[in-house]
């Protein structure tokens, strides 16, 4: 990964954990998920952290909101 890119390795880590899938499976799953994302120079696939946490349903202002999960109200 550079920054908040995902390289084509990256996004077939996560497609499928501890292989390397083919081009066309990881488009698949991208697709299926509905993450966006572009062709690389190398004939691969690259997207972004935060496609892939907008993708996932990962709200990151959320997250970050101390005020939407205040551990008082927890309790």
């Amino acid at each position: 990964m550079i920054k908040s890119i995902l390289q084509f390795s990256d996004l077939q880590e996560i497609c499928k954990p501890g292989k390397k899938p083919r081009l066309r499976t990881v488009e698949s799953w991208a697709a299926k998920i509905g993450l966006r994302y572009t062709y690389d120079a190398e004939g691969g696939i690259v997207s972004t952290v935060e496609a892939l946490n907008l993708a996932l349903g990962i709200d990151k202002s959320a997250a970050n909101d101390e005020e939407a999960y205040r551990a008082e109200d927890m309790l």
